[in-house]
């Protein structure tokens, strides 16, 4: 059986693999790192929602399946095109849906948009479950 604490360092590790834009322009959860968010071109944040847990069996005992959420957030400067932004949000889908290590498995994500004053902004939100 995963552990929660596994799992989140499962998907961490999978995002220190992403190619799609330099590391030092993602902020990492919990990261002792100092962060500035650059004046221009694209950076991400990275959040890990725990969610719901479910019985997926009764053997011996009950197994519990947990269920999450990694979403990436992606940001850019207003008027500054579009085309970079969605790439990116493109490359994150590609590196961490269906992925799969141990117990861990990425399912199909999703990606909703906003913006405010300061930048436009991708959420890419790929769900996964544990055991």
């Amino acid at each position: 059986m995963m552990t929660l604490t596994q799992a989140h360092i499962a998907m961490i590790r999978r995002v220190s693999q992403f190619t799609g834009i330099d590391q030092n322009r993602i902020l990492y959860p919990q990261s002792k790192q100092p962060f500035v968010v650059p004046t221009n071109g694209l950076w991400c944040s990275v959040d890990i929602f725990v969610g719901q847990s479910l019985i997926s069996g009764i053997a011996d005992g009950p197994q519990t399946r947990r269920l999450s959420i990694i979403q990436i957030t992606c940001y850019a400067r207003p008027n500054t095109g579009l085309l970079e932004l969605n790439n990116l949000a493109d490359s994150w889908l590609n590196h961490l849906e269906y992925y799969q290590t141990g117990q861990l498995e990425c399912l199909n994500g999703e990606i909703a948009q906003n913006e405010n004053a300061d930048f436009v902004i991708r959420y890419i939100r790929v769900p996964y479950r544990v055991n």
